[in-house]
């Protein structure tokens, strides 16, 4: 069910950058610093908007590399720990596979802790 939300949403906004594209087909200069380029507004609208998120990505990807690493330097010193502790593992109640073991959800766990 995932999937399908996901491919109706690429064909809507798909459907939206048609239709944008149909309405602003008038050529504009684009002015480089060595000169202008006449070009097709639509094309002028996309390449800023493919340029941002790239941008985007490029300064995102290291926050996410740091996690990431962090992440699995954390999960390695817990398996340490269970090793030298394995009275201790059935309390802690770890899954490092990346799934919780517990059925309950993390905010029902905060509430009743309350």
């Amino acid at each position: 069910m995932k999937k399908q939300w996901r491919i109706l949403l690429v064909l809507i906004f798909t459907l939206i950058i048609v239709l944008f594209s149909i309405a602003n087909v008038e050529t504009v200069g684009f002015s480089f610093l060595f000169g202008v380029v006449r070009l097709p507004l639509i094309l002028v609208i996309i390449g800023s908007l493919l340029i941002g998120a790239v941008l985007i990505g490029l300064f995102t990807y290291s926050t996410i590399y740091k996690q990431r690493h962090r992440i699995g330097k954390l999960e390695r010193e817990l398996r340490r720990i269970i090793d030298l502790h394995p009275e201790d593992s059935e309390r802690l109640k770890v899954d490092l596979s990346g799934e919780e073991t517990s059925s309950e959800s993390r905010t029902a766990r905060r509430r009743s802790q309350k």
